[in-house]
């Protein structure tokens, strides 16, 4: 298959959305951030952090912060988007999180362990011309809450000064740990973002706003959209795998570029959406055949929590969405 005929079958519109009732997070996980979950568990000192984090209340702080600064998207505020948060929970079958639009740069994020909500930045609705690609925003950020990344997310995006502030009730903790796990959870965030990335995938069925919407994160401008291609742009990520691969080297310094980082290149992103939009796993699921790695059908486990009672991803030691201890066996 040419190179110009793979895009065009990778970029294909599907007319319908199919919804995906009952689907478990283990269907489309993403391998290395299952990885990238387990190896953060054994790092010394995370599940105290993760404790300390919620004790000190970082997600209330977050939460009043957003809330008190930006607008609330519902039926008759921005009743576009709040048509389009609705669609994703239905395809994706998530509880309705809120949804804020706030002044800012061209990002979007999910928050709130206990009550979580996403935020769209107004940089971001204005770059993203085409509402697929807006959706497909929306998607990516209810696949981390689908997933249970809430938590440690809102840890990763300000590790720094979480650190410091704990560590300031704790002498010593900066230099015996604190470096350890602000690697292990950067490595996780990056990872965490390909399973998202298929959500979204999983919502949209349609690959086009998903490689557009990375495109456009990766140099998009406003004045010049109407000149971007998607398609070129899938091109690059599979010439950049073919050519970094190649060499010892590359990958190495591809590491040491990532390392600080909290998600991938979006060139590496759109390269791996490409890859699973044709693999059976994706059609599979699509299909209504929702089972895990090992072919078996996948049982969801719950949050002991009452006041919670969201679904758990396999081998976490603290839910994602509101930070119970889960029982281990």
């Amino acid at each position: 298959m040419s190179a110009e005929t793979h895009a065009e079958t990778a970029l294909t519109l599907r007319p319908q959305r199919v919804p995906l009732k009952g689907l478990p997070v283990t269907a489309f996980q993403h391998p290395l951030d299952r990885q990238a979950t387990e190896n953060l568990k054994k790092i010394r000192g995370f599940d105290w952090l993760v404790g300390k984090f919620i004790e000190y209340g970082f997600e209330r702080i977050d939460y009043i912060t957003h809330i008190g600064g930006g607008i609330r998207v519902g039926p008759r505020q921005m009743s576009k988007h709040y048509a389009m948060l609705r669609e994703c929970c239905d395809v994706l079958d998530v509880p309705e999180p809120e949804l804020y639009v706030m002044q800012g740069g061209v990002n979007a994020f999910t928050s709130g362990h206990n009550h979580p909500f996403i935020v769209l930045e107004t940089g971001l609705l204005e770059l993203m011309d085409d509402d697929d690609e807006v959706m497909a925003v929306i998607a990516h950020e209810l696949g981390h809450i689908k997933c249970g990344h809430v938590l440690y997310k809102t840890m990763a995006r300000g590790i720094k000064p979480v650190l410091e502030i704990i560590g300031g009730s704790v002498p010593m903790i900066g230099k015996f740990v604190g470096s350890g796990i602000e690697a292990g959870l950067l490595t996780w965030s990056r990872r965490s973002e390909l399973s998202a990335d298929r959500a979204a995938l999983l919502v949209m069925q349609d690959a086009r706003p998903c490689v557009s919407m990375l495109m456009k994160l990766a140099g998009g401008t406003e004045r010049h959209v109407q000149w971007l291609d998607a398609e070129q742009f899938l091109n690059q990520a599979r010439a950049y795998k073919e050519g970094l691969d190649q060499s010892t080297s590359d990958r190495l310094y591809r590491f040491i570029v990532n390392m600080r980082a909290t998600h991938p290149f979006a060139v590496e992103r759109a390269r791996m959406l490409d890859e699973w939009v044709h693999s059976p796993e994706y059609n599979s699921i699509l299909a209504g055949n929702y089972s895990n790695n090992n072919g078996g059908l996948v049982k969801a486990s719950l949050c002991p929590n009452d006041k919670c009672g969201q679904p758990t991803t396999p081998g976490n030691m603290f839910c994602g969405e509101c930070g119970t201890p889960l029982r281990t066996h």
